[in-house]
């Protein structure tokens, strides 16, 4: 039987009335007109019912907590799925130029089709196609956006920031479903900035940093970044204060990763939309959105991969099964230090790629021995000091 979080007050309308009824009667017996149009019974009932509205979120609270246990666990709603596609692009036989196909482009459902909420497909990469040959390309069911102004850096710790049209599809395989770009300053570009990938816009040279599931993952690329892809919302690392032995050390908070200097815009490029009205049927995509002369189109397959979002009571679902999955390897010299480090273990070294622990030891005054055995401080018997078991005259009698 499953466990059901209780409701921190049962209380409806009516039972809220019933008790200011009640109590009507006790600290007024001369009130007892209590029909619906008493000017008193109108106010009660305005007053049970925001009660109510009160009560309805009270006891939401206990789910709002089981949420945020989840997303402390690493639970979060998972985003579209965009459906993928192989495209065959076909070049007109009586043309003499050979056509370039950009990456971007769009392609739709033919005529005769229904054409309300057609899905809409853009492709992955650059095809040229010449007279009267095919070309395959990849297309994936989502729409573009590009160099989209987030935000501007404040220079602190913990920035957030939103995408303005959410959601951004889960991630396709090629990296460009979604890419963060921090404003790189002037004396970046000979530096690691030079080196490191960026997008060049609108004469400004924007460095890519690189998203993660955690921040425990920035070593050596610092430049590094939280997304929540179902909300569009994009965080960078906060300042935490270190410890050493279960003691935090003075001083100022220690941001995890890099942080965006004051000033910088950021921007974003990424993909958005999917959805598992994306998997259309073999040979349903035959137009162009986008003016593409001399060029036919078609999918030879159906689409496939397409998914919707997941949805709060789906993660509600998932959460337990996520508590209980087997999704960890442990080493066996793990499994051993484990215990150690309960009974008093407070450091923690690295031995042959794995973790170690090393136990503390306990203090003991200098010239002692080794610890007693049970029994051990119990006293002789006096008739035992003598092999003939008479008792010894040496102590009083």
């Amino acid at each position: 039987m499953s466990l059901r979080p209780p409701d921190l007050d049962d209380r409806d309308f009516q039972a809220l009335m019933r008790e200011a009824l009640a109590r009507i009667q006790d600290a007024s017996p001369r009130w007892t007109d209590h029909s619906p149009s008493d000017p008193g019974i109108v106010l009660l009932d305005a007053f049970a019912y925001l009660t109510e509205m009160m009560i309805y979120r009270l006891n939401r609270v206990p789910e709002k907590a089981y949420v945020e246990f989840l997303r402390l666990m690493g639970v979060t709603l998972r985003p579209p799925a965009a459906a993928k596609v192989r495209l065959r692009l076909t070049g007109d036989a009586e043309g003499t130029d050979a056509r370039t196909v950009p990456r971007g482009t769009r392609v739709t459902i033919g005529q005769g089709l229904d054409q309300r909420d057609a899905p809409v497909f853009v492709t992955t990469e650059d095809a040229t196609v010449a007279p009267g040959a095919t070309a395959q390309v990849t297309a994936l069911h989502a729409e573009t956006v590009a160099a989209e102004r987030v935000g501007t850096g404040t220079g602190r710790p913990g920035l957030s920031l939103t995408l303005s049209r959410p959601p951004i599809v889960a991630p396709s395989g090629d990296g460009a479903d979604l890419v963060i770009g921090v404003e790189a300053g002037e004396e970046e570009a000979g530096g690691d900035a030079g080196r490191a990938p960026a997008i060049r816009h609108d004469d400004r040279t924007y460095r890519v940093w690189r998203e993660v599931v955690s921040f425990a993952e920035a070593h050596e690329d610092r430049f590094v970044y939280l997304a929540d892809r179902a909300s569009g919302r994009i965080t960078f690392a906060p300042a935490v204060h270190e410890s050493e032995a279960g003691r935090t050390v003075a001083g100022e908070a220690t941001a995890l990763a890099e942080v965006v200097p004051a000033g910088r815009e950021v921007r974003a490029w990424y993909r958005r939309g999917g959805g598992r009205d994306g998997n259309v049927r073999a040979g349903a995509l035959m137009a162009f959105v986008d003016d593409v002369p001399g060029v036919a189109v078609t999918n030879p397959e159906a689409a496939t991969g397409g998914r919707d979002a997941r949805s709060l009571p789906n993660a509600l679902q998932r959460g337990p099964q996520a508590l209980h999955a087997l999704e960890q390897a442990v080493t066996a010299g793990l499994r051993t230090n484990r215990p150690a480090r309960r009974r008093g273990a407070t450091r923690q070294g690295v031995r042959g790629g794995r973790p170690v622990a090393t136990r503390r030891a306990r203090h003991r005054p200098p010239g002692a021995g080794a610890r007693p055995r049970p029994g051990a401080h119990r006293p002789k018997r006096r008739d035992a000091g003598r092999p003939d078991g008479r008792p010894d005259r040496a102590g009083p009698q």
